[in-house]
């Protein structure tokens, strides 16, 4: 089993959903939600739990999350980049044990329906490919770069491409597998080279609104997709910015 340490960045002040990280969905905190899709996975890692926020510590710690610190002001609030709460986490963990791990995988609570196949997967998919750095969880566009426009510089709309015709990808939020080295030296959870981790769109949702709550208490009300997350079947993974959890 490779070497692992899972971080589940969840911060206390969503100002859309105030408390939605231990509010139940579906009897579930999406804490507990995240919990599960890791005992599902199979995966033998720690799981450590970034927040800055006591109560949803407390929720990390029935799950048998390790939560050794509450996140620091600075990484609390709505600008925080990804990579910088995770290396802060990673930074704890090798003062800890001595050493990094050799990747890390982030896990946002606001993905209840991801399950824990699509964790394995990613993980596979990386042993597979020796000269990627991350693999990102993906939902296909189902637009062609025909069917998308830029202003030019006078103003008018222009295809954002007339010769390219392969799938668009962007990513969901559920997933973010990256080797430790790459995610250090390039200060970022998307590490290039990126392997996109296809999933099923409604495992895919990303819950920060009432809508998404709603959606996502319907879908797992209609029981779980059978669709399994898997590598892209063409194309190549394309490349983005850090986000911010």
């Amino acid at each position: 089993m490779a070497d692992i340490l899972i971080v589940v960045p969840a911060r206390g002040g969503s100002k859309r959903l105030p408390g939605k990280n231990i509010r139940p969905l579906a009897g579930r905190s999406l804490i507990a939600h995240t919990a599960e899709a890791i005992a599902d996975s199979k995966l033998v890692a720690p799981v450590l739990l970034t927040t800055d926020d006591e109560a949803i510590a407390e929720e990390g710690r029935r799950y048998n999350m390790q939560v050794p610190f509450l996140r620091p002001a600075h990484l609390a609030g709505d600008a925080a980049p990804t990579a910088d709460t995770v290396l802060h986490a990673l930074d704890w963990f090798r003062d800890d044990t001595g050493a990094d791990p050799e990747m890390v995988m982030v896990l946002q609570p606001t993905s209840p329906l991801r399950g824990g196949d699509c964790l394995r997967t990613s993980v596979e998919l990386l042993a597979q490919q020796p000269n990627a750095n991350s693999i990102i969880a993906m939902t296909i566009l189902h637009l062609s770069p025909l069917a998308l426009f830029q202003e030019d510089g006078a103003g008018f709309l222009k295809p954002l491409s007339d010769d390219n015709c392969r799938p668009v990808y962007a990513p969901n939020g559920a997933l973010y597998l990256t080797r430790t080295a790459g995610l250090r030296a390039e200060h970022s959870v998307y590490a290039d080279p990126i392997v996109p981790l296809v999933m099923d769109p409604q495992r895919s949702i990303d819950i920060d609104t009432p809508a998404d709550w709603d959606l996502a208490l319907a879908l797992l009300a209609a029981g779980p997709s059978d669709a399994p997350a898997k590598k892209a079947d063409s194309g190549s993974a394309p490349s983005f910015r850090n986000s911010v959890v």
